[in-house]
């Protein structure tokens, strides 16, 4: 990133600062008479929002730092591109909030509120092409001795996950779909993995109901090791007797798609057993 491309994607977020702190005012000024999804789904948004601001932060951080520095040593720039997909990932995560919490304004008829959610998405999308490497495919991080076991799944889980799917994995009203008993995570082994992998768009029937929205990857932002602990988290959260998930299938699921570079869709998906490249 070149010291323009740094400022302008600066500029780019301090213009989107500028909204959400307008948004985070009409919700205060609406809190009484929000539902209870809407009063939910603002405060995971701010939650969310935290969590994007440190990996925005980040990367800024990093780049500046090799703008005054010059280039050094590959690992340093390895890195780099790591956190870049990282932020996008966050980006791309806020994308899909906004999206959802603008549909259920607009269905309320709150077009105002609507419309600056929706300028807020539209603000995260820019911000991500304008972002390095986020249409590359990064590598996904593994350590040949990781065992996913000696991580705490749950932990992984409420950091990464609850945002969107509830504390306890049961979703969010008819926003965002339960995982627990999900047979997307309890299913074949390779499903949910892709999902972690590449995310996921489009629409989704999960438990019976429709879901229409996008999950971005998680592949820069967890290892193989805490993508296996989550969904084992997940798994044994559900009925029945699912067999674990290891590092090793992860790493094998992301060799098997390593050239991809989009989300899957559920037909993709596909989850009675036709495979997809």
């Amino acid at each position: 990133m070149s010291e323009e491309q740094r400022q302008e994607l600066e500029a780019a977020y301090d213009s989107l600062q500028s909204n959400y702190e307008a948004l985070l005012t009409s919700y205060q000024t609406e809190s009484d008479t929000l539902p209870a999804e809407l009063k939910s789904l603002f405060s995971q948004m701010q939650q969310m929002h935290q969590q994007m601001e440190t990996n925005h932060r980040q990367m800024m951080g990093m780049h500046m730092s090799r703008h005054m520095q010059g280039d050094k040593m590959m690992a340093e720039g390895m890195g780099m591109h790591m956190q870049d997909n990282m932020t996008g990932e966050w980006y791309q995560q806020m994308m899909s909030m906004h999206d959802r919490m603008a549909i259920m304004h607009q269905k309320r008829g709150q077009q105002s509120m609507a419309e600056m959610n929706r300028r807020l998405s539209e603000g995260y999308g820019k911000m991500r092409h304008m972002t390095p490497s986020t249409d590359e495919t990064p590598e996904v991080p593994f350590n040949e001795e990781g065992d996913p076991s000696l991580l705490n799944g749950e932990s992984l889980f409420a950091q990464n996950c609850a945002s969107c799917h509830g504390n306890n994995a049961e979703g969010i009203g008819n926003v965002f779909p339960p995982l627990a008993d999900s047979e997307w995570i309890t299913g074949e082994k390779s499903v949910p993995i892709r999902i972690l992998l590449h995310g996921l768009s489009g629409e989704i029937e999960v438990s019976k109901q429709s879901y229409q929205g996008s999950m971005p990857s998680f592949k820069a932002r967890l290892s193989a090791a805490e993508m296996a602990a989550i969904l084992n988290y997940l798994r044994a959260e559900s009925e029945g007797d699912q067999s674990n998930i290891s590092q090793e299938d992860v790493i094998q699921v992301a060799k098997k798609y390593n050239q991809r570079s989009s989300q899957w869709t559920a037909d993709e998906l596909n989850i009675n057993g036709q495979d997809y490249q």
